[in-house]
């Protein structure tokens, strides 16, 4: 290679040996090293110690667990000591003392942050050791039996206490073996065997009703497998413990499961998590992978708040797993339906058929977009044909917006018009451009911006059609009453206005008519009685004549009777006011007024018109009778319209009995509470009663029975009854006669039509 050659290679690689030399070189070693620091769990050391045999398959499996959260937490596998004691096999005093010192010798120059004991024997031991053995280290006790009383000592110790659930798993394998009738119990010996093996014959007990328990404890292991090898088929063998048999001899609890799953007939069910993938089937397990993540999570949280007692939890709790090995499922072909929600399967052997949904979803998705495909070439077409069609539609719409009588409007949510058709130029007399000049709120009455600016919000929230109504100003400064019917779609409000205008002064003048119609009727009806109540009247003024009469002769004698004269002037006055109350009710009945709405007692109103009637002149030879529910409910009306149609119904009734004998012209007026919300008010004769045939026309306007009747009466019954939320029938008696019925809603304003 020539030098030329040389240095063109040299300036091309130069640029490469910088970005090296940043990225690996010194600076990249400080960064390294600064980050390095950052963990300050780094430091930390943490001392186990296992009570066990180092070989204990549990305890293998917990440290492990434990071993990896830690080092994922920062603190190395340098900074982790597991001492295994060994104290099951050997728990002379001699062996202990001799464990004790060869432990505070060979920690004697770290310092332990935290200690964890495994087993209650590990941490008797810890707590035997010397007080100077790292005193102010916590102390995570696992393993430790429910019901163990912790020694007392000056260490904190967290407690991890172990709360076996042996139902659960009986439970689960009742439901997976339904037909079982016996269960087989086994466990060894050893202090925490029998433990187990005494909580198993108390929680079993409420079982022993519909099933047979063997507790096979307290036999060698071979006689222990024998009883299970001739165990019948509806039975289910349940391992709990087994670390030694009756001999004295040492076993693991996952080789007595492999032994008892060779020759057993029935499934074998566990306890411990160590069994599954060793003959078992499973159930509700001690996992002691479980305990090993929780335990070291913990750590790391006392490792790092360890200054402060508040950071240390007081117990360490950690629930039993269901776990189940999906080969002894298929085995001892028991359903993975009756395992409980959120079981853990293990073991699971991958086939074809696993991988259904895959294929199943791929082919969806194959055929999906094909219909993806040949629908995106349809609509292709069919946006096309719509196009043109949409192109005639848009015409027609347009024709239509134009020339529609009723008001269209498309506005912003900013509440500017953006599109209006010719009929607002009509009904308000500005151009399009001055209403789209401005925001609609600005054309609307000030007394219905509030319930606008209501209906545009519940609108723009709800999404839905909403209803209201509102005046416009028109360019000459008066109003227009409107009916709206609007919808949000996107951004934009779509709109029909009705102008209501014509309707409501059409309405207005009707109302008025009707009252005027009223006024008339009551004049008449009153004209009827003139002569009568001309006489009621000349009865208290003739009264006042003769007693001003005998007041003039006391007052001519020598020594008139001062106290007579009194008695006179107190008679004069009774007699006016008599007169003028009958004047004063007689012109209420017939002036007109507009309606006077307040909350009405209907007695008093009836008790009013009555004592008008029950003079000696007025309906000469009818009595009238009240029958009035005491404490009746108020109702909501004016007293002169309700008091015209009673005096109606009254005088409807008089003349229908104009014929009848003088003990049958009788006339009732009832009040009553129809239900709790309903007032009821009823009129009843005992005359000629109602043509059946025509008893349908009887509210109609002009009908009547009466020669020099109008036919007005019980129609503007009707109408007032009405106007007050009511309602007014006729029937006739089975005694003869007939009844009118009004009824009235409870405190109810009326209706101004």
């Amino acid at each position: 290679m020539s030098v030329a050659c040389a240095n063109r290679w040299m300036i091309l690689c130069r640029p490469l040996f910088i970005i090296i030399w940043i990225a690996y070189g010194p600076a990249a070693g400080g960064a390294h090293s600064q980050t390095q620091f950052q963990n300050p769990l780094e430091t930390k050391n943490v001392l186990v110690l296992n009570g066990a045999e180092p070989n204990t398959p549990a305890l293998a499996r917990l440290n492990q667990e434990l071993l990896t959260v830690l080092q994922s937490g920062g603190i190395g596998i340098r900074n982790q000591f597991y001492e295994h004691l060994g104290l099951t096999h050997n728990p002379s005093p001699d062996s202990r003392k001799l464990k004790m010192q060869l432990v505070s010798l060979r920690y004697s120059k770290h310092k332990m942050d935290l200690i964890i004991t495994l087993y209650p024997n590990a941490l008797k031991f810890l707590l035997d050791m010397d007080q100077n053995f790292f005193p102010d280290a916590p102390v995570m006790a696992l393993i430790i039996p429910q019901g163990f009383k912790l020694p007392e000592s000056d260490r904190r110790i967290i407690p991890h206490v172990v709360v076996p659930d042996l139902n659960r798993t009986l439970e689960i394998g009742l439901k997976l073996v339904p037909k079982t009738e016996r269960v087989y119990v086994v466990n060894g010996i050893d202090p925490m065997d029998r433990w187990i093996g005494s909580l198993a014959r108390k929680n079993f007990k409420k079982w022993e009703d519909r099933l047979d328990f063997y507790y096979l404890s307290d036999l060698p292991l071979e006689k222990v497998l024998a009883t299970v090898s001739a165990a019948p088929a509806n039975s289910i063998v349940y391992l709990t413990t087994f670390s030694k048999d009756v001999t004295g001899e040492y076993y693991r609890t996952v080789e007595v499961s492999e032994d008892l799953a060779k020759v057993s007939k029935a499934p074998v069910f566990g306890f411990l998590g160590t069994v599954i993938g060793h003959g078992n089937v499973g159930g509700s397990l001690i996992s002691f992978k479980h305990i090993g993540t929780q335990a070291g999570e913990m750590a790391l949280g006392l490792l790092r708040g360890a200054q402060n007692t508040e950071y240390i939890p007081k117990v360490l709790n950690v629930p039993q797993v269901d776990i189940f090995d999906w080969r002894q499922l298929k085995h001892w072909n028991l359903s993975e339906s009756g395992l409980p929600e959120g079981s853990i399967i293990v073991n699971k052997e991958f086939s074809l058929w696993d991988l259904k949904y895959y294929f199943i979803g791929v082919l969806v998705f194959i055929l999906v977009q094909s219909s993806l495909i040949i629908g995106l070439l349809v609509q292709k077409r069919r946006r096309r044909s719509a196009e043109e069609s949409l192109w005639k539609k848009s015409e027609e719409l347009d024709q239509f917006f134009n020339v529609s009588i009723e008001l269209l409007c498309i506005s912003n949510t900013d509440g500017y018009f953006l599109r209006l058709n010719p009929a607002w130029e009509t009904v308000l007399g500005y151009s399009l451009e001055e209403l789209m000049a401005y925001r609609f709120l600005d054309f609307v009455h000030p007394d219905d911006i509030s319930r606008t600016q209501e209906a545009v919000s519940t609108l723009l929230s709800q999404g839905k059609i909403v209803h209201f109504e509102n005046r416009y100003q028109c360019k000459d400064g008066t109003y227009r009453q409107f009916e709206w019917n609007a919808v949000q779609v996107g951004n934009l409000i779509y709109s029909v206005a009705n102008d209501l205008t014509e309707y409501i002064n059409a309405e207005t003048k009707a109302s008025q008519h009707r009252d005027e119609l009223a006024h008339l009727s009551r004049v008449a009806t009153m004209g009827e009685l003139t002569t009568s109540l001309a006489h009621e009247i000349n009865q208290p003024l003739a009264a006042i004549g003769s007693n001003a009469e005998a007041a003039k002769r006391f007052l001519s004698q020598a020594e008139p009777d001062i106290g007579e004269v009194r008695q006179i002037q107190e008679d004069i006055i009774q007699d006016n006011k008599r007169a003028g109350d009958v004047v004063q009710k007689i012109r209420a009945l017939v002036r007109k007024e507009k309606l006077q709405e307040e909350f009405l007692d209907l007695n008093k109103t009836v008790q009013e018109l009555v004592a008008i009637l029950r003079g000696e002149s007025i309906l000469k030879g009818l009595t009238i009778t009240t029958e009035l529910v005491p404490e009746l409910k108020m109702v909501h009306g004016d007293r002169i319209q309700l008091q015209q149609v009673v005096l109606n119904l009254i005088l409807n009734g008089a003349a229908a009995m104009a014929n009848s004998p003088r003990d049958k012209r009788n006339i009732i007026v009832r009040t009553a509470m129809q239900d709790s919300r309903t007032v009821k008010v009823s009129v009843t004769d005992f005359g000629t009663g109602i043509d059946a045939n025509n008893i349908e026309q009887i509210f109609s306007a002009f009908y009547t029975t009466k020669p020099e009747g109008l036919g007005m009466g019980l129609s503007i019954s009707q109408t007032i009854v009405d106007a007050h939320g009511g309602n007014i029938k006729a029937s006739n008696n089975r005694e003869g006669g007939a009844s009118f019925v009004f009824t009235l809603p409870v405190g109810r304003e009326i209706r101004h039509e």
